[in-house]
């Protein structure tokens, strides 16, 4: 069974993101582009925890990408905890979640996502995703 953990565009858990989508400019003139978005479960008494080892282990959310050869690399994200941690942020880097994730609005984990991406020709690129580890899902 999935879990009902998702990423979504706003704090209220209403809307689900269905992909992030940066426009860049190939002549770096664009510079980074900001996103937030926010990790939660809109079923009412759920916690998430990390498979390996459950509520010992972190959980971790990274970039993923499906065409290490072509497309953009996962060097041209960053993630963090805030807008001022992108700053510092490692490109490329999973960020940590801490040990558990409660489900309900007021439980949503913010996200920022840093896209800067000025070596490339101008086209559309899907080869990047975000992924956690594994988790299992389980009542409060």
């Amino acid at each position: 069974m999935p879990l009902s953990l998702k990423i979504y565009n706003d704090a209220a858990l209403s809307s689900v993101l269905p992909k992030l989508t940066a426009l860049q400019r190939t002549d770096g003139a664009t510079g980074p582009v900001d996103f937030v978005f926010y990790l939660g479960s809109t079923v009412s008494g759920k916690r998430f925890q990390a498979a390996s080892n459950p509520g010992v282990d972190n959980i971790l959310i990274s970039v993923a990408d499906s065409n290490p050869v072509g497309g953009q690399g996962v060097g041209a994200i960053k993630l963090a905890a805030s807008s001022a941690g992108l700053d510092s942020a490692v490109a490329g880097a999973a960020l940590d979640l801490g040990s558990e994730i409660l489900s309900g609005a007021s439980n949503a984990v913010e996200v920022h996502v840093r896209v800067e991406a000025t070596d490339l020709t101008e086209g559309t690129y899907t080869d990047l995703s975000l992924q956690t580890n594994n988790l299992v899902e389980s009542y409060a």
